[in-house]
């Protein structure tokens, strides 16, 4: 990167939410980067900028890069790049890379409290006292088959055991769950803590299954009519990943069967437009893709975004053409 030359930074925040605080990079800054923050960015903007900063929620598309007649290098401030045109990204031999995981401990303590909340039907009893109510036998907190279980009488499935997964898993064995997991890459679990077993198995065993998985064509709508109908009757479902993963109709018809007892959802599918049938449902509880949210990962996201695109923008053409490197996204695409 020439020191004498600005080199132009387009960050495109999230129109659902401002990643970034109003004049938190905009200007000339000290390493010599000239930085413009826009939730819209207008042709201008994009014909302006050698490299480019998109948020979560950014569609990456032939569109926009077709307008990116100068970008150099894209960062993709998200672990999963389901939303990323990386065929149109070569074409334009535009160096691309999204920032591997950030907040895993924070994702995974959101991920134990949507599972404990479910453990003690919680949302029975705020509903209950939310009504005037004042009695435990009167709340719905009876688990089919009789009262509530304690951990470690309960299964506790994770499906997706990269580091998200994993974390989770060692916070829940603290409490005593019995721990079952599958993921393709792990034939035996890696930390001893979970035990491995088919998708099927997982399934069929758990009582509370919380998902860590990445977007793609194979995992898009996993979670429909048939596999749903798989999981053990009135088990519970936990997301903090893809919301993509469900199909929301199908899990709107479990739910009222009572295939599955309760819904636990970071995320969900094409949000934030929710269906209001599940956003009013009884037994869905609802944070509003949250569970990265710190004070330290959010300051890590911007960082580790701004600084990798200046790295690429730095290396000569001939150390990186050609050269393609989304950080493995494991089970854990989050934001």
């Amino acid at each position: 990167m020439e020191k004498d030359k600005h080199v132009k930074i387009l960050m495109i925040d999230s129109l659902q939410v401002n990643y970034v605080e109003h004049g938190e990079f905009d200007g000339l800054r000290d390493d010599g980067c000239e930085v413009k923050v826009t939730c819209t960015p207008t042709p201008g903007q994009l014909a302006w900028a050698d490299g480019i900063v998109a948020f979560h929620s950014v569609k990456v598309d032939s569109v926009l890069l077709a307008q990116a007649s100068r970008c150099r290098a894209l960062v993709k401030a998200t672990t999963g790049v389901d939303d990323v045109d990386m065929t149109a990204l070569r074409a334009k031999g535009i160096r691309f890379a999204n920032i591997g995981q950030v907040g895993v401990e924070e994702v995974a303590e959101h991920s134990l409290a949507l599972v404990l909340l479910a453990q003690r039907r919680l949302l029975d009893y705020f509903q209950h006292t939310l009504l005037g109510g004042w009695c435990w036998r009167e709340c719905g907190t009876q688990a089919p088959g009789g009262l509530l279980k304690p951990c470690n009488e309960t299964v506790l499935g994770v499906l997706g055991y990269g580091a998200i997964g994993q974390a989770v898993a060692r916070r829940a064995a603290v409490f005593g769950y019995q721990l079952k997991f599958h993921d393709p890459a792990f034939v035996h679990c890696p930390d001893g803590v979970a035990q491995a077993c088919s998708f099927e198995a997982l399934l069929a065993q758990a009582d509370i299954l919380t998902l860590h998985l990445p977007l793609t064509s194979a995992t898009h709508h996993l979670f429909n009519e048939r596999n749903l109908a798989r999981l053990k009757p009135g088990a519970v479902l936990v997301n903090t990943s893809r919301g993509g993963l469900i199909d929301s109709d199908s899990l709107l018809r479990a739910l009222d069967s009572g295939q599955v007892s309760q819904a636990l959802l970071d995320v969900v599918e094409h949000e934030p437009a929710i269906l209001p049938a599940l956003r009013a449902h009884a037994r869905v509880a609802l944070t509003p893709h949250a569970a990265f949210c710190s004070q330290r990962s959010l300051s890590t996201l911007k960082a580790r975004a701004l600084g990798t695109l200046l790295a690429m923008l730095e290396k000569t053409p001939s150390v990186t053409a050609n050269k393609w490197w989304p950080q493995d996204q494991e089970g854990d695409a989050h934001v």
